[in-house]
């Protein structure tokens, strides 16, 4: 838990994130961010992927909720929370953001977005980038059950098990179908309408992060320090973004008035630190009506992702029952 001593979000900026005019298309309008010159030099997963970063099962027996990444670079890497992965036995998202230092070779939770598929054949294949991240209502799920567990000081992973409902659930909602229950099949059947979304989406000199409304309510921020980063997350983060507008009406957005409003409120909480998986430490915060993570590198912040209208996660004892980790057959490892 945060404590009235413990450091806010403020701390590790020397000035806040600016808000942008927004673009709006539909039920969606997403607002840029644009912030200080970043210090720490970094590398995007996927522009670190064609440099040869590899992301792979674990090699002594492949784990639902766990991947092995190797670094062979001179630069550090950052895995965003939600980046969705494609191939090897089944899809998976990231759990956490992770800065995977140079050099090394990091195992990371993930959650399977592919429930239908435990493919053994393809243990040795590397994971590829996918065209999207999780849809922000499935980001804002994992992200509560990984907060609960951290602050009971257990590892920060999400529950598998709600994660297969909520795309099960996803695919009756927006009406899809996957043989596998694949997350990547609701975006690639729906790839024509979130393209006319993201098409009225801007890219902007300088940009750092988005804050994101959906149907007239503020729904996800979120932030990478070095433009050249954000460049490589900003297309699958506002494709997670289109999906949920899939089911949104159109509504007049918040004015960049409200939006100044929630990003003073998520700069004012105050921080729960541990130690990250990779460089860095993760900081978490919940309260005032606003929940998310953040990575810390030194005094500077490096990522961070926060959903408004906290109350909204739930947490109550059916999600806890759910809570229980689920295991597969043979060598299907779940944790």
């Amino acid at each position: 838990m945060s404590t009235p001593t413990s450091p806010t979000l403020a701390q590790y900026l020397p000035q806040h994130l600016r808000v942008g005019s927004p673009d709006v298309v539909g039920p969606l309008a997403v607002y840029p961010l644009f912030g200080p010159e970043p210090r720490l030099d970094y590398l995007a997963f996927s522009a670190g992927a064609a440099r040869g970063v590899r992301v792979h099962e674990l090699s002594g027996g492949a784990s639902v909720n766990d991947l092995s990444v190797v670094n062979p670079l001179e630069l550090g890497v950052l895995l965003y929370d939600g980046e969705e992965v494609l191939g090897a036995q089944q899809n998976r998202t990231f759990d956490v953001s992770v800065l995977v230092p140079a050099g090394a070779k990091l195992d990371v939770p993930v959650s399977c977005v592919e429930h239908g598929r435990w493919d053994g054949s393809r243990h040795g294949e590397a994971f590829a980038s996918a065209p999207q991240a999780a849809y922000p209502e499935l980001r804002r799920m994992k992200a509560a059950r990984v907060r609960e567990q951290a602050a009971a000081g257990l590892e920060a992973r999400a529950a598998q098990s709600e994660v297969w409902e909520e795309v099960a659930s996803k695919h009756d909602r927006v009406g899809t179908q996957s043989d596998t229950g694949a997350m990547h099949d609701l975006f690639e059947q729906r790839r024509g309408q979130l393209g006319e979304l993201r098409a009225g989406i801007a890219s902007h000199e300088g940009q750092v992060g988005m804050l994101a409304a959906v149907g007239g309510r503020f729904s996800v921020l979120d932030h990478a320090s070095r433009p050249e980063v954000f460049t490589f997350l900003q297309d699958p983060l506002i494709q997670g973004y289109a999906l949920d507008a899939l089911e949104a009406t159109a509504a007049d957005p918040p004015s960049v008035e409200q939006a100044d409003a929630l990003m003073e409120r998520i700069f004012e909480q105050r921080l729960f630190e541990s130690d990250g998986i990779g460089l860095g430490r993760a900081g978490r915060f919940a309260g005032d009506g606003v929940a998310g993570a953040a990575l810390l590198c030194g005094d500077e912040l490096i990522q961070l992702t926060a959903f408004p209208d906290a109350f909204r996660e739930g947490g109550g004892s059916q999600a806890a029952a759910r809570r229980v980790r689920i295991r597969r057959p043979s060598r299907r490892r779940v944790r």
